[in-house]
């Protein structure tokens, strides 16, 4: 068997660590057009290749694809993959037009092949938190939230040839920091079923966005506000944050932290309080690299190729694994926040 990471650059080389220690560096190659990339993985002891028609011919059989390129080869990638029926995973967004990410997850279901989404932050543990804390009720309805999203990526004006500068090319925040905020809202709150209103700012891009916010309202008819910028100069390092009006407590989470503010008149036994208040606890994984949630995504998709449990703790069935039709959705959220903000 062999998993094949297409792309060698910060996420890919990320994937290919955690998957060597699952399955062994000898089952895992990389494909990278860059010659001097091939070369350092090859002095690691890595099977290379320079695209991935040579990855096929120079593998013996290839069990799933990981596509961590820039955002303009997923489709040909996909399509590669789908052509073949071998599973396979994307990095978030799908692709930079919400038409061409329909049709790419007509094609994958139409062929039936396994596919799954990088939006990795569905498996942080204060988030997983928040949407059983929807789910079950215990807290009552949602009356309402805030979600905001911060860091400090861009923080001086960016070259002309830099591509972070260009919406079109895949830069600005919607198109780098929307698809994981606005997925987790998705995932938390559910389907979003209308955009009441978008608007984005500039402090250093002049072709694309440095910060944006959205008001929208979800199928259920809860109402939303989602705002995010990566030009935060207070930030080290991207963090999300919401705040959540539940009909009987406040509720704040962030990447590592769930604060809840009880109402006075909530009708919650102390013991269920007490539950509730306790810190998340991340699972357990099979090996720890940058965050247990970047383990866990790989653990579903080794599960999605090799059709066996990868989790350390038997018991944990994730349901938290996004596909194909989760990229699509966002995607075309983000389309129609451009058209309302001005971005196209």
């Amino acid at each position: 068997m062999s998993i094949l990471v297409v792309g060698g650059g910060k996420m890919g080389m990320s994937h290919l660590a955690l998957i060597s220690q699952y399955v062994g560096k000898n089952q895992v190659a990389l494909c990278d057009s860059k010659w001097i990339t091939r070369r350092v993985f090859q002095y690691l002891g890595y099977k290379t290749f320079a695209s991935i028609d040579a990855a096929h011919e120079g593998l013996e059989r290839i069990d799933g694809v990981l596509i961590a390129t820039p955002t303009h080869a997923h489709a040909p990638l996909a399509r590669w993959a789908i052509a073949r029926k071998i599973p396979f995973f994307v990095e978030k967004p799908l692709t930079l037009d919400a038409a061409q990410s329909r049709e790419l997850v007509a094609e994958t279901n139409a062929s039936g092949t396994p596919a799954q989404m990088g939006f990795v932050l569905r498996y942080v543990a204060s988030f997983s938190r928040l949407q059983a804390l929807v789910a079950e009720g215990k807290l009552g309805s949602v009356n309402g939230y805030v979600a905001v999203m911060r860091g400090n990526v861009v923080n001086k004006p960016l070259a002309e040839d830099d591509w972070r500068g260009d919406f079109r090319l895949g830069g600005g925040c919607l198109n780098e920091y929307g698809p994981h905020v606005i997925d987790l809202c998705r995932f938390i709150f559910g389907p979003v079923a209308s955009i009441e209103d978008a608007t984005q700012g500039r402090s250093f891009s002049t072709l694309a966005d440095d910060r944006f916010s959205v008001r929208w309202r979800h199928e259920t008819g809860l109402e939303g506000c989602v705002e995010a910028d990566w030009s935060d100069a207070n930030k080290r390092k991207s963090v999300i944050e919401f705040q959540v009006d539940f009909e009987h407590a406040r509720v704040r989470v962030d990447n590592s932290a769930i604060e809840v503010e009880w109402h006075p008149d909530a009708p919650v036994p102390p013991e269920t309080q007490a539950e509730l208040e306790m810190p998340p606890r991340p699972a357990n994984v099979g090996f720890y690299l940058r965050g247990e949630e970047f383990s866990l995504e790989i653990e579903d998709f080794l599960a999605l190729c090799m059709k066996r449990n990868f989790h350390s703790d038997p018991a944990l069935h994730s349901n938290k694994a996004p596909d194909l039709t989760d990229g699509r959705e966002v995607d075309a959220l983000i389309d129609v926040i451009a058209g309302k903000a001005g971005l196209k």
